[in-house]
């Protein structure tokens, strides 16, 4: 399911690049470098998937160990809020 905000040209774009998730990524372990905690944490939320976005930020999943932003978007907000996530993403990484 793409999301019911990428709509008309956009959807068009967006289906002409879709391809089958790899198999392979669902199926094997993910190994992390060593260096992986030093990474720090921030989130983008997007408000219009679905996902209890709200009790996530309230910690009621387990606390956020960094800062977050909202967007009003479905799961595709390169391409509905590009200018937007660019900024969020920015902002977050200073």
């Amino acid at each position: 399911m793409i999301g019911r905000d990428v709509v008309g040209k956009d959807r068009e774009w967006l289906m002409s690049k879709a391809t089958p998730w790899p198999l392979k990524l669902a199926n094997e372990p993910v190994v992390l470098s060593e260096n992986f905690d030093s990474v720090r944490n921030a989130f983008i939320f997007c408000t219009l998937t679905g996902d209890p976005v709200d009790e996530i930020v309230a910690g009621q999943w387990g606390k956020l160990d960094g800062p977050y932003k909202l967007i009003e978007a479905g799961y595709w907000p390169m391409i509905t809020k590009l200018s937007e996530l660019v900024e969020d993403v920015l902002e977050l990484s200073t």
